[in-house]
């Protein structure tokens, strides 16, 4: 949920491209369905750790890290794919 994002005429935009956007989503639908940080950090550094070597496959790996930080995918899924609400998240 950090990092270099704008949006610029309605259109976000990431520093690092439209994979980090849709990254910071997952994260930011964590932190709002799972507002508790020792429910949410685990899954949070589970994806972080994953990007660092070099997964491309965002949705596989958000599923995943939800089911190691015993979280529910399809929430964040659905947060995520909610374009409303995951944008007030931004």
């Amino acid at each position: 949920p950090f990092g270099n994002a704008k949006y610029n005429g309605g259109v976000l935009t990431c520093q690092h491209g439209p994979n980090e956007c849709t990254a910071n989503s997952y994260e930011q639908c964590a932190i709002d369905e799972y507002p508790a940080f020792k429910v949410h950090f685990p899954y949070f550094t589970c994806l972080e750790s994953a990007f660092l070597k070099g997964t491309e496959d965002i949705a596989a790996t958000s599923a995943k890290c939800a089911s190691a930080a015993e979280m529910d995918a399809t929430k964040l899924d659905a947060c995520v794919k909610d374009a409303p609400r995951a944008a007030a998240l931004q």
